[in-house]
């Protein structure tokens, strides 16, 4: 990893693109042909399953012998339409889905060949699968004259998969013509390994066909000796054969899992390559129980529908491999990411086949998902299980890096960043994801007094004050003391006010009686929220249900309270009333991260950086800033959650390729999927492709679209196994106070410059 491009130091560098190609086209909607194309592309991959289909139904009728059973061809028994019979239809029906299938290649080819007739490339693919098509015909029509004669139902195979293989190619070329990519090098070696696994390959599906029509398997039943369990038995006739078969296809894993490795840079060809090797190894074990059960139809049609599948890979892999140009990669520029965030990391992932050196940076060495923030405050899951380190996240991706690192100063002009430790990273394209931190609207008292809830470390310190002030309340014979330790006020009536006030509700219902008996009816959790509404960006059916279902858990509402001040005798609202608590949540509102600050430009709403549509910043397009910490121009209002930031990051990194390739940027369009919120056991509200869901159903949408998104297997085993635990038994089971002699809320640069001063 490069963290001090070449170049850096010439003061014409910061003004010099990625990759010179040329001048970007300007691209403000994509011209007739490309649509066409992205259309003609995913006609040629329904094309495509249709095929694979027919694969599946050819290895029936082999199986089946319903060739012989119906051999006048293209009729049966001299009829055009005989009387039924399983093994004739499954002949029947083998020829008139071919000839479906045909017609629509017919069609398509001709659409194809209007829209990419200056293509040589795709006008050869064309032509090469109209050949493979009419081989393939002509010896289906041989195959059943000739009873199913070795060679032709071999090459009938051989042709069957080499069209299907053409069809993918052809849809993959329509889609790579209307979105060109930028591919990094590769070396000589890697493509022969490549070239040497699919010749293994034609072999083998070769092989397969020559075993498939003379049933030697039969002759060789004894997997995977032969003859009396012998391991080299005279080398006759299907005996040989079918050994030949086993042999090539553990030659083909050797190969297939050297390859595999040697790629695992080249996240183009690694990840079709590791797809093949894990169907080659499920194919073996088809294999072996087609053998040993007799060749039975089903395991056969099962049997040719992997390989299929296997062909179809590895045409992938090939072809990428032919498109890549030979050579090391060299020198390549440098994409600094700055926090690891949702928005952060889908941008390194959104780069991993680009051509580019990636390195994230943030001031912790793991990816917190803060949705369940709220369920570490109120001892539901621990901090481990919500967050995952970068590095692991990172692994994966071939050009990524990870540097843990407190990012105090970004200097445009130089292209540098400044750390907390004094040392300076220079980049060639910089993306801004530091996130953001609470706001707390001027309010010093609540700064000092509140708990926020935007960090991990917030979370443990709320749940570790919680459980003390449960503890000392069980302890003191005060009243008024035990009244303003049972005192709970979230201030906030968003998605983390309604989840966390839901949460403590559901405490004093289920956890408080048992461990702490007689505190229950004193426990009071207050939701203090400044406007006429709860979750705002919710339709007000649903914000109705809300307040229904947040009410049912004792928790206590108060709208238009706007909070005044925040002592250690509880929260004052404006207009006088005192609320007696000693525990105060703030989950009132969020401004940019204190980078934002550091950039030398002006701040919009919420000190957030205001951006260009492509999200990047204005006069200087080497810089890109996205998630919470930008104000996208045209889209104002977005929400400061995660879809919108991984949408970004997307974005980003689509842009940064396509300067590769020297395009123009596209503007960032934000696709809402919806919204949820919880409150408690089998209450949730949410929207969900503009459909309003509340109750059960949209509780169980919560749970899976959170298990889905959080990072790392483990953490959504544990997380699901925590659920289950607490809906099962109506308990917290993490109610261990650790750590509280750290203090109550992590302080931020803002906090530190201003102390400073």
């Amino acid at each position: 990893m490069r963290e001090t491009p070449p170049g850096a130091d010439d003061p014409a560098s910061p003004s010099q693109p990625i990759s010179p190609r040329g001048p970007a086209r300007s691209e403000s909607a994509p011209p007739a042909g490309r649509v066409h194309r992205r259309a003609l592309a995913r006609a040629f991959a329904v094309l495509l399953g249709f095929t694979f289909a027919q694969i599946v139904i050819g290895a029936l009728v082999r199986a089946h012998d319903a060739g012989l059973a119906c051999p006048d061809w293209p009729r049966c028994f001299g009829v055009w339409v005989p009387e039924f019979d399983f093994e004739v239809a499954w002949e029947v029906g083998h020829r008139y889905y071919a000839s479906g299938i045909a017609l629509g290649f017919a069609v398509l080819a001709a659409l194809a060949w209007r829209v990419s007739a200056a293509h040589r490339a795709l006008r050869g693919l064309l032509l090469a699968g109209g050949v493979a098509l009419l081989a393939q015909i002509v010896l289906g029509g041989l195959t059943v004259l000739l009873q199913l004669h070795v060679s032709t139902v071999t090459a009938h195979l051989l042709f069957g998969n080499a069209f299907a293989a053409l069809l993918l190619l052809i849809a993959l070329a329509l889609r790579e013509d209307a979105a060109p990519q930028v591919r990094p090098a590769l070396p000589t070696g890697l493509r022969r390994a490549v070239w040497t696994a699919c010749a293994l390959l034609v072999l083998q599906v070769t092989l397969g066909g020559l075993v498939a029509s003379s049933y030697a398997g039969m002759a060789c039943p004894e997997w995977p000796t032969c003859n009396g369990g012998i391991w080299f038995p005279s080398w006759r006739g299907p005996v040989g054969l079918h050994l030949a078969h086993r042999s090539t296809a553990y030659l083909l894993l050797v190969v297939l899992a050297t390859t595999v490795w040697s790629t695992r840079r080249h996240a183009g060809l690694f990840r079709p390559l590791r797809l093949a090797l894990a169907l080659t190894l499920v194919q073996v074990g088809i294999g072996i129980a087609n053998v040993r059960l007799g060749v039975p139809a089903e395991i056969t049609g099962l049997h040719s529908g992997v390989s299929a599948l296997i062909v179809l890979v590895m045409a992938t892999a090939a072809r990428e491999a032919w498109l890549r140009p030979v050579g090391n990669d060299g020198v390549r520029p440098c994409v600094v990411v700055v926090g690891a965030g949702f928005g952060g990391l889908a941008v390194a992932r959104g780069l991993r086949d680009t051509p580019v050196d990636v390195l994230v940076v943030d001031r912790e060495n793991y990816h917190a998902f803060l949705p369940l923030l709220y369920q570490v405050a109120t001892s539901g899951l621990s901090a481990q299980d919500i967050s995952h380190p970068v590095r692991a996240i990172l692994r994966k991706l071939p050009n990524a890096r990870f540097r843990m690192a407190d990012v105090r100063r970004v200097d445009l002009a130089t292209r540098t960043l400044q750390t907390a430790d004094g040392a300076a990273i220079r980049y060639d394209k910089l993306v801004l994801a530091a996130g953001s931190t609470t706001e707390f609207y001027g309010n010093t008292d609540a700064e000092a007094r509140a708990f926020p809830l935007h960090h991990v470390e917030d979370a443990i310190a709320l749940r570790n004050h919680i459980l003390c002030c449960l503890e000392r309340a069980a302890q003191t014979e005060d009243a008024g003391l035990r009244e303003a330790l049972l005192g709970f006020v979230v201030v906030g009536g968003g998605p983390t006010g309604v989840e966390l006030a839901g949460m403590l509700g559901e405490m004093r219902r289920h956890v408080v009686p048992r461990d702490f008996p007689g505190l229950a009816s004193a426990m009071r959790v207050v939701l203090v929220e400044g406007r006429n509404r709860l979750l705002g960006a919710f339709p007000e059916s649903l914000t109705r249900r809300a307040l229904e279902q947040v009410t049912e858990l004792g928790v206590e509402v108060r709208f238009d309270a706007l909070v005044e001040s925040v002592d250690d005798a509880g929260v004052r609202l404006r207009g006088g009333e005192q609320l007696r608590a000693h525990t105060v949540a703030w989950a009132a509102g969020i401004r940019g991260a204190a980078l934002a600050e550091q950039l030398g430009v002006p701040l919009g709403r919420g000190r957030r950086v205001p951006v260009l549509p492509t999200l990047q910043l204005g006069g200087h397009p080497d810089v890109f800033v996205i998630g919470d910490l930008a104000l996208v121009q045209g889209n104002e209002t977005l929400p400061q959650v995660a879809q919108p930031a991984i949408q970004q990051g997307r974005c980003v990194a689509d842009n940064l390729a396509r300067e590769l390739a020297g395009r123009a940027p596209q503007p960032f369009r934000y696709r809402d999927p919806g919204a949820m919120a919880t409150i408690g056991r089998n209450r949730a509200v949410a929207v969900v492709l503009g459909i309003p869901l509340a109750g059960r159903l949209a509780w169980w949408m919560w749970l899976v679209a959170h298990l889905v998104f959080l990072a790392g297997f483990r953490n959504r085993l544990v997380v699901f196994v925590n659920w289950v635990y607490h809906y099962v038994s109506y308990d917290l089971g993490l109610r261990s106070i650790i750590g509280r002699r750290q203090p109550r809320r992590r302080r931020d640069v803002a906090d530190a410059a201003r102390d400073a001063a």
